[in-house]
């Protein structure tokens, strides 16, 4: 797969995408390019879990990226959380910007655990997450912790390296 198979579906340029509609549909193309240890994925419903923790910036957008479509060869569901507690069987976290405050508490618990983490509060990765994102002009646009994902046994192919904004090499 190329650097361009991430470029992922949004509406034409003539619609131009909201923030949250790009945000949403890179939050499911990013599966593609991460191994998961073997052991570690595939919910009790046989199901790829996109989970939501705080404050839901999609709406109906994220499920509408997801609808229908698969990830590792099983169906992709949403699960909105109010807890990282709550995120028993979640492959992708999303950490809202509401739980910024909470950010270094949520990171500690899911230390080590094989969940690719997502955010779009400032400097996400830079404090430990996994993939934060940003906006520059009108771009939606993504920085990659690298040790972060390694230290959670998660392997991100060269294609998502090579189109992230910047790629950290530590926390």
């Amino acid at each position: 797969m190329t650097g361009a198979a991430l470029a992922l579906a949004l509406p034409s340029a003539a619609q131009r995408p909201r923030e949250y509609q790009v945000k949403a549909a890179y939050l499911y193309g990013f599966g593609r390019f991460v191994e998961w240890p073997a052991t570690a994925r595939i919910a009790a419903d046989g199901a790829f879990v996109l989970c939501v923790l705080g404050d839901d910036p999609f709406g109906s957008l994220l499920d509408q990226a997801v609808e229908g479509g698969l990830m590792k060869n099983q169906p992709v569901s949403v699960r909105r959380i109010g807890r990282v507690e709550d995120g028993g069987g979640c492959d992708t976290l999303f950490v809202s910007a509401s739980e910024r405050p909470r950010l270094p508490r949520i990171l500690e618990l899911l230390d080590r655990r094989p969940v690719l983490t997502v955010g779009d509060s400032p400097e996400f990765a830079e404090r430990g997450g996994m993939i934060g994102f940003s906006v520059e002009g009108s771009r939606v646009r993504f920085t990659v912790n690298l040790e972060a994902a390694q230290n959670a046994g998660l392997m991100l192919q060269s294609e998502l390296l090579r189109v992230a904004a910047a790629v950290l090499r530590g926390r």
